[in-house]
């Protein structure tokens, strides 16, 4: 109940969010446009954190020629180590959490966005799934087709059922069985759609049909450039909602329109019966979409909603952004000076974070995966920007990142400071 109350308000936050973007006509670019605002407003707060976590590394690998003679001088003293170690630190104006808080700050609110958008931008992606059907091609469906047959809108499925158990009957001979399973029905809507039948009815039906799958073509199917659907990932998964998705996404059994619809059938029964009933009122779900989006998923059988392209995108965009920060957290000539445990900890983040996009991507709406690669373009483009402000701002000083010490701390400098050191070459 939590999950679906914070999926509730994640999906109508973001989506009054991106809303403010709806003078642009396309759902992807919008969502694109949408992203490069967001991190621009948050670009200060990720100069801010980046700033101090290059000066951080830069002080403390300058720092490491004294750390180190502090560590052969009082090794075998632990408690008098760690007081060497912590007023070199209080000298020099270092603090081991100066650049955690930043960081800190700045994953939670990573975070936060990340997975909030995820599930808000996975809601949106559901909703317009089930809209696409019940507000889009059962509409224009129902409509045609009170118009074909000429019968009452609250006839459509009695006169839907008749022209099915015709079909099921001649699938059944066809099949020479008497059993009624999903072979059957799946005959019986080949037979219903097949191009050269001489049933007035299925030539009726194949007409309201294709008025909607064109419908659905032109009209409420929502692409991008190369997607056929927003709302699906941009993958070799089909264009148009299975039954099986579809049921899933909508909730299907538990809507109020199953609900009242069962409750009569079932008013009086023995569990047993229940059962039986409700499995074929299911049934009966089923074979009712199937026979409204049997064209459309006729139409897109065996093809890609997309090419992979986001899911390949976010891998290696993702992996170019992460490879700039860690070229931002030291300059090059310290590189080797950098602990070896931070150097261990970023490669495994270079790698781990594109995998974890590849699966989201893979998993998710296209919808969701254009805020993943958008993203990492924008981290990308921020990163280089903040690298090449840095190694500017650096480039003023004829030590860049040296560490200078006071006269008046100059008088009482340990005989293992960085001055003697510096004296000594």
């Amino acid at each position: 109940m939590l999950a679906y109350q914070l999926a509730g308000w994640t999906q109508d936050m973001w989506s009054a969010i991106i809303g403010l973007f709806s003078f642009i006509p396309n759902w992807g670019f919008m969502i694109i446009v949408f992203t490069i605002v967001l991190k621009l407003i948050l670009s200060p707060l990720d100069y801010w954190q980046r700033k101090i976590t290059r000066k951080n590394a830069v002080k403390q690998a300058s720092m490491q020629p004294e750390l180190e003679k502090i560590q052969k001088r009082y090794g075998n003293n632990k408690q008098l180590l760690n007081q060497k170690t912590m007023e070199l630190y209080k000298r020099e104006n270092f603090s081991v959490m100066g650049s955690c808080v930043g960081m800190l700050v700045n994953m939670a609110l990573t975070l936060f966005i990340f997975f909030t958008l995820f599930s808000g931008l996975t809601g949106m992606s559901n909703t317009e799934v089930v809209n696409q059907y019940k507000n889009g091609v059962e509409v224009e469906y129902n409509q045609k087709f009170v118009e074909v047959f000429e019968v009452a809108e609250s006839d459509i499925k009695s006169k839907e059922d008749a022209i099915f158990a015709t079909a099921v009957t001649e699938a059944q001979t066809e099949l020479e069985t008497t059993e009624l399973n999903d072979q059957v029905y799946s005959k019986a809507l080949e037979i219903m759609f097949r191009a050269d039948t001489t049933n007035a009815d299925y030539q009726k039906l194949q007409e309201v049909q294709k008025y909607a799958a064109e419908k659905y073509n032109n009209e409420i199917k929502q692409g991008f450039l190369w997607v056929k659907n927003l709302w699906r990932p941009d993958t070799s998964s089909s264009v148009f909602t299975d039954f099986g998705s579809y049921q899933r996404i909508a909730n299907l059994y538990n809507t109020e329109e199953f609900k009242n619809e069962l409750a009569p059938l079932i008013e009086g029964k023995s569990d047993e019966e229940v059962k039986t009933i409700t499995e074929e009122l299911k049934t009966t779900y089923k074979n009712r979409y199937n026979i409204t989006t049997y064209g459309i998923n006729q139409q897109y059988k065996g093809v890609w909603n997309g090419y992979f392209i986001l899911v390949i995108l976010a891998g290696v965009i993702t992996y170019l952004s992460i490879k700039l920060s860690q070229m931002q957290s030291t300059k090059k000539k310290n590189k080797n000076e950098v602990p070896a445990q931070t150097n261990g900890a970023m490669n495994i983040m270079k790698f781990l974070l594109p995998a974890l996009m590849i699966v989201f991507t893979i998993g998710y709406s296209t919808a969701f995966s254009l805020y993943i690669v958008t993203n990492s373009i924008m981290s990308t483009i921020i990163s280089f920007v903040l690298l090449k402000i840095f190694e500017k701002q650096e480039s003023k000083t004829n030590k860049p990142g040296s560490i200078t010490i006071s006269p008046a701390k100059a008088k009482n400098r340990p005989s293992y400071s960085r001055e003697f050191l510096n004296e000594d070459k």
